[in-house]
């Protein structure tokens, strides 16, 4: 845990230094909050202040509801900034303590300390800092797996189910829960109900949709509407983001929406190779990036997947991996280069998944 408070601690003033520096223009009037309050944090706020009614946006639906539940509630006692970034510290302290019990499950102490660094100085891990869902998703599907493998259904699928509630992603901790179900029990009882109960999380966010709109998939139509991703064959998906690689200029969007996605998945298809084929990893980690995987691919506009890794934890895990091999020390500098360079994208208010 103190690493990750250490490397969080330099983060945030690296990102304050890094806008003074580079983009004064841009540094707020009281920059230690106000720099992570971007893009998709204002509305997580509009949220937990109005819900998905005006005057806010029914574009907002596609924000799932638990973070900025979360929100709403600390805000009772915090201005709103506080407590979307208290939620998102308190997440991500739960994320590291909870990676680092999984591992130890099947690995070392040393392993387990190299997942949490590698989850701490991920290229996109500012996402954990900031008023995000992906702390708390991260978090609680990170803690869904641990008390599966220490057999409490009961608590692996209401956190299955809240995880659910905060990001669609969730929904494929039914499946991979469903494969420690078999590998630990070899039969069906009536335990299993428990990791069925994934399910309600999603069936949650269909019950708002239509108690808001009328319609439990209002989502899908403001998706494809407002933000113009549908889903297609990921062999489209993928051979249209890689011609815009080759053609697009060279600049800072070539960077964040094309290049950056494209090589995300890279590191997703390594890591469905290394969830498969490595001694350290298990069958239910396997489906769960694979899903992963099958699902960021199909999307349209794949522009934000560099983020939505955070949610893929097994990419840790094998990250942790590497950390400890004698290439350790140069994926653990390319890793910290790169996060230096999107925290300063974000902070600035420029695109950064």
């Amino acid at each position: 845990m103190i690493p990750t408070i250490a490397i969080r601690a330099v983060i945030m003033v690296f990102a304050v230094v890094a806008v003074a520096v580079f983009h004064p223009d841009a540094l707020p009037a009281d920059p230690w909050l106000q720099v992570w309050n971007r893009w998709d944090a204002p509305h997580f706020f509009e949220i937990a202040a109005h819900w998905y009614l005006p005057p806010a946006d029914p574009a907002r639906i596609v924000l799932f509801p638990l973070y900025p539940m979360a929100i709403a509630l600390g805000s009772v006692v915090l201005q709103p900034l506080v407590a979307g970034m208290l939620v998102s510290l308190v997440a991500g302290l739960a994320a590291a303590v909870g990676l680092h019990r999984l591992v130890r499950l099947d690995d070392s102490r040393p392993a387990a300390r190299a997942a949490v660094v590698a989850m701490a100085i991920f290229p996109t891990a500012f996402a954990f800092i900031a008023p995000y869902s992906e702390s708390l998703f991260v978090a609680l599907s990170i803690w869904a797996f641990v008390r599966a493998r220490e057999a409490d259904w009961r608590s692996a699928g209401v956190l299955g189910a809240l995880a659910a509630f905060t990001r669609l992603q969730g929904v494929f901790l039914l499946p991979a829960l469903a494969i420690e179900f078999w590998l630990a029990r070899r039969r069906l009882d009536r335990q299993v109900i428990w990791v069925a109960f994934i399910s309600v999380g999603l069936l949650a966010y269909l019950l708002v949709n239509y108690a808001t709109f009328g319609d439990p998939l209002y989502f899908v139509g403001v998706q494809r509407d407002v933000f113009r991703v549908v889903n297609i064959a990921p062999w489209d998906a993928l051979g249209s983001l890689w011609h815009a690689v080759l053609t697009a200029n060279l600049d800072e969007s070539w960077v964040t929406i094309y290049l950056a996605p494209l090589a995300a998945f890279v590191v997703l298809g390594l890591t469905v190779v290394w969830t498969v084929a490595s001694k350290h990893s298990r069958p239910s980690y396997a489906i769960y990036t694979v899903l992963n995987l099958a699902a960021f691919a199909s999307l349209s506009w794949p522009i934000s997947v560099p983020r939505y890794l955070l949610g893929v934890f097994p990419v840790f895990l094998a990250m942790g991996v590497l950390l400890r091999r004698p290439i350790g020390p140069a994926v653990g500098a390319a890793s910290a280069l790169l996060l230096g360079l999107f925290v300063t994208l974000f902070a600035s208010g420029h695109w950064a998944f």
